[in-house]
């Protein structure tokens, strides 16, 4: 396993470049479609109204979408077809948009009926299916993080008890894998530096979110996964994952650890298999190419890079969340943000 601390290599100049920024509503998603269309995840974590889930236009605006009452929720309307809290997003190689609604607004508990995974065709912009996420596998304080999707099957963390939920695309029936298992759990002694202060909440807890961030290797046998704050990157085979016959101490059992990393709040992948991780401490992304970590991107308007993507003009896109600035996280609980809220994206080195 190689450790982060060792990376040095960092780019003297950097292409950096504003896809689409949001005045008011914050920001943590850059989905990058096959045909370049670029979506970002508004998650509902301030009163400040969001639409869920919007496109980024020509002009550099966001438009609600897919539309209508799905960017419409408000309490006591239906949850079941409305964007209740958005955790994040993922775009698909199928041209598919897939939408994680962990229906917690303000990290409180979720909405009952709300926490789903929602599948958009970017053809018909329209919605084709929604995967509710079964009662039983959302306790207390759950948070729904991030998905991905092969042929057959959806991948999402639960990271309140650190969890992969794998749901079947065509019975929809899910299961919860790894629940709890201790390379599943964060390590509640990690405490963040940023802009040099403590990354704690107004309450003065530092967050402890397990099992978070997922990304399948290019020839789709391996899920990787981390925690929030660390401090490893690790994997899992998919085929253990999807075996009914096997216990989870035994799957953990072929988890194998990669890298030391510093706190990600993303992982993406290109087109040739590299992993680029969100490195919200110092505002950098960070490449891991045959077992070697460098850092492909560091500038202040990178500022909580969040979940990011990798289109197929070998651009990189990033949403700069701003998370450690919202009022959440401020002692006083008064947002320090610099507004707008930017998607950014630049050109990756060869």
């Amino acid at each position: 396993m190689i450790d982060h601390r060792t990376v040095t290599n960092e780019r003297a100049e950097l292409e950096l470049v504003r896809v689409a920024a949001s005045p008011d509503a914050m920001l943590n998603n850059a989905a990058v479609s096959p045909r370049g269309r670029v979506f970002s995840s508004f998650p509902r974590w301030s009163e400040q109204p969001t639409p869920g889930v919007a496109e980024a236009m020509p002009d550099g605006a966001f438009r609600p979408y897919p539309g209508g009452a799905w960017n419409s929720w408000a309490p006591g309307s239906s949850p079941e077809q409305g964007f209740v809290a958005v955790h994040s997003l993922h775009a698909d190689r199928a041209n598919h948009l897939w939408v994680v609604d962990d229906a917690a607004p303000f990290h409180a508990r979720y909405v009952v009926g709300g926490p789903k995974v929602v599948d958009i065709d970017l053809d018909s912009d329209t919605v084709v299916r929604t995967y509710p996420i079964p009662p039983e596998f959302l306790p207390a304080g759950a948070v729904l993080g991030h998905v991905r999707v092969d042929a057959n099957y959806i991948y999402v963390t639960e990271s309140a008890v650190g969890a992969i939920i794998v749901i079947e695309r065509q019975s929809g029936r899910a299961r919860r894998v790894l629940a709890g298992h201790p390379k599943m759990l964060a390590d509640p002694r990690i405490v963040p530096l940023i802009d040099g202060r403590e990354f704690r909440q107004t309450s003065g807890k530092v967050p402890v979110v397990n099992a978070s961030l997922i990304e399948l290797s290019a020839d789709g046998d391996w899920l990787y996964f981390n925690c929030l704050l660390g401090p490893v990157l690790r994997r899992v085979p998919v085929e253990r994952l999807l075996n009914e016959n096997i216990s989870d101490e035994t799957i953990g059992n072929t988890i194998e650890d990669i890298v030391r990393i510093p706190p990600c709040a993303g992982i993406a992948r290109d087109h040739s298999g590299n992993l680029y991780l969100s490195s919200f401490t110092d505002s950098s992304i960070l490449r891991l190419h045959r077992k070697e970590l460098e850092v492909v991107a560091c500038h202040p308007r990178i500022a909580f890079p969040n979940e990011s993507s990798v289109g197929l003009d070998n651009w990189f896109y990033v949403p700069a969340s701003q998370v450690n600035r919202i009022g959440l996280y401020q002692p006083d609980g008064i947002p320090t943000v610099k507004r707008p809220w930017e998607v950014l994206k630049f050109p990756l080195p060869e």
